[in-house]
């Protein structure tokens, strides 16, 4: 009688966290989506789109599971205020992963690129330098080449565990095309340590609750359809979300901060909030997978994105250090 063969054993799981870092309007979020397939992360044309770190799930069976962290663009922030708060979610970010992905856009400069480096020098993961949007003629252009020796020089400056494929040339990717993701992401499951999954269910693709993903599509119709300063004064809040009704009613508050902007919000005849409903309703449609009505209120919440009450109300809540100066601040 013969013997059945003995099978190799199983390869380990691999399990671990990858913090995507940069300045805003890198090509983060839209990095995210690439990877996951679906649009998770919202994406504007505009600087600081994100505003909060997004998890992203990977799960390969055979492989293991990467949990990707889209974090807002780093830059220098004043203390207090939703800027603060930003920087705040990527540092966070930044305390204990397993890889970093630290892209850079090739229109950018060393000097540019300083607040990002400082942050990366806190870190003693890996960090791969990865260039995106190397679709862009520029990419291969006197100034980048420039640029990609002079971020090389600093990170070794700062003691950062700069990594690239050789030499300093970094990963180059296209994000929007997808050129280069699939190497960069098979550079990174080699780095990735073994362990157990974080989330156990392979066909979760983030932490986050369905409403807050509801809010960023209303939040990313603002800033597409609003001019240049008018939506970062903007904090969408979902103050109703009933699944039961059907179709499911949403109901949603576009804080602004002064009384002047709700008419700018609203447009003539109320045609502007119409086509931002409108707009987010189908994006939302297309997130749930179902027809939801959407119901849309513009309030005034003075000075939220400075104020610290206002801003907890909201979900931001300033790091710890910044919440006991506001407490300690006289009132009136």
């Amino acid at each position: 009688m013969k013997s059945k063969p003995t099978l190799p054993p199983a390869k380990p799981l691999k399990s671990g966290f990858v913090a995507i870092a940069g300045r805003p309007n890198t090509g983060k979020s839209t990095l995210l989506n690439r990877l996951l397939g679906t649009r998770l992360s919202i994406v504007t044309p505009k600087a600081q789109t994100t505003r909060e770190n997004v998890l992203g799930i990977l799960t390969d069976d055979k492989i293991g599971q990467i949990v990707f962290m889209d974090t807002p663009g780093i830059h220098r922030a004043r203390e207090g205020g939703i800027n603060e708060y930003m920087v705040s979610q990527a540092r966070e970010a930044l305390a204990a992963p397993a890889v970093v992905w630290y892209l850079v856009d090739p229109n950018s400069r060393v000097e540019h690129e300083e607040t990002v480096l400082k942050l990366l020098s806190a870190t003693s993961a890996p960090v791969l330098f990865i260039l995106n949007k190397s679709d862009l003629k520029l990419s291969a252009l006197p100034p980048t080449l420039k640029l990609i020796e002079q971020v090389h020089a600093r990170a070794l400056a700062l003691n950062i565990n700069l990594q690239t494929p050789e030499g300093a040339e970094p990963f180059r990717i296209s994000a929007y095309k997808g050129r280069g993701v699939k190497e960069l992401l098979a550079e990174t499951w080699k780095r990735m340590p073994e362990g157990e999954f974080h989330y156990p269910d392979p066909d979760q693709l983030s932490d986050r609750p369905v409403r807050f993903f509801v809010a960023e599509k209303i939040r990313e119709q603002l800033l597409l359809q609003l001019g240049e300063e008018l939506p970062y004064s903007c904090a969408v809040e979902i103050t109703s979300f009933d699944e039961n009704s059907t179709p499911p009613r949403i109901e949603a508050t576009i804080h602004v901060e002064r009384d002047s902007q709700k008419g700018m919000v609203v447009g003539a005849a109320g045609r502007k909030i119409r086509d931002i409903g409108s707009a987010a309703r189908a994006e939302i449609e297309k997130f749930m997978g179902t027809k939801v009505f959407l119901g849309l209120t513009v309030k005034l919440l003075k000075e939220w994105s400075r104020d610290a009450e206002a801003l907890r109300r909201l979900g931001y809540h300033l790091p710890e250090k910044r919440r006991e100066q506001e407490r300690s601040r006289p009132r009136g």
